[in-house]
């Protein structure tokens, strides 16, 4: 019988505007969820990234937010209730142009310590 763990796993998107604008700020937030094994927890952090992107106009510009990274993934084993933790909003700290494509499954997650 395989046990299922709780993950934590600490997303990141893109809010990335049309035209010279292009990256806004960075939104974040941490889930927690069951998962079988790392490999299984990292696709599921990929959907639960891709499933939160959105997009829409403000005035003529259009705003999407994009799934760019996971930031960390961490096994914290059997004993957890799934949840998730809003981390709000970062400034932009370089110029990405609104055509920039992201790879967040190419990324490697950090490791807690």
């Amino acid at each position: 019988m395989n046990t299922r763990q709780w993950y934590y796993a600490h997303l990141r998107w893109a809010v990335m505007v049309e035209g010279k604008e292009g990256l806004r700020q960075w939104e974040e937030a941490v889930h927690v969820f069951l998962s079988d094994d790392r490999e299984t927890a990292f696709k599921r952090a990929l959907e639960i990234g891709r499933l939160a992107e959105h997009c829409g106009c403000e005035g003529r510009r259009h705003v999407e937010s994009r799934l760019a990274r996971i930031v960390e993934l961490d096994c914290l084993g059997t004993n957890q209730t799934e949840f998730k933790v809003g981390l709000g909003s970062r400034k932009m700290t370089e110029y990405l142009p609104f055509q920039h494509v992201f790879h967040p499954e190419e990324s490697v997650p950090e490791p807690p310590f």
